[in-house]
């Protein structure tokens, strides 16, 4: 069976600074019509950043969307002043770390929530870290503390809840994950 859906007609809904949605009507695979709400969201970047000490930076900030603080790994917009997603997530580990990476590489691009909205993240790790004096500026709306977790203290932040963003999360699992890699390399010499 063919899976795909065929869009119809697209009604601009409400166009932002950060997102645009519109109602799209489309076509079935058993030739059906129905509707989609669809956001368009600016693509992001967040960073894995991993100190000497073997800890995640988090920050914690207010979600207004789900009324409540959040622990997230730094992340923002791709903007038009950045040539890259590379560049957007140094500019992010920059204002909301205050910090700056020897070492990174990318280790995923994925959807935050391919239901309904497009946008795309890109995941970065680095390492190396260098505390900078120079700290960028947070945004003029952007308010946040930033701190250090291990491994064990994020897997007991997950289980009790305490980590609700998926982005975090996924972040997590991918360290989680790169770290038992090594461990098994390690193991197997």
């Amino acid at each position: 069976m063919d899976l795909k859906e065929t869009e119809i007609s697209s009604q601009q809904i409400f166009q932002g600074r950060i997102l645009d949605l519109s109602v799209r009507t489309i076509k079935l695979p058993n030739g059906e019509t129905a509707t989609r709400e669809i956001i368009k969201h600016r693509p992001a970047s967040g960073v894995i950043a991993i100190n000497d000490e073997q800890k995640m930076l988090l920050v914690k900030q207010w979600r207004e969307a789900i009324k409540q603080l959040t622990l997230e790994i730094p992340a923002g917009l791709i903007d038009p002043t950045d040539a890259s997603p590379l560049d957007a997530m140094k500019r992010e580990l920059n204002e909301e770390g205050g910090y700056k990476a020897d070492y990174w590489e990318k280790v995923s691009e994925f959807y935050s929530s391919p239901g309904f909205c497009d946008e795309k993240m890109y995941l970065f790790y680095c390492d190396t870290l260098t505390k900078l004096t120079d700290k960028r500026s947070l945004d003029e709306d952007e308010f946040l503390t930033a701190d250090w977790y291990s491994l064990d203290e994020l897997k007991n932040l997950l289980s009790e809840g305490k980590i609700v963003d998926a982005k975090t999360i996924y972040a997590i699992t991918v360290w989680e994950n790169m770290l038992l890699r090594n461990a098994q390399s390690e193991n197997k010499e």
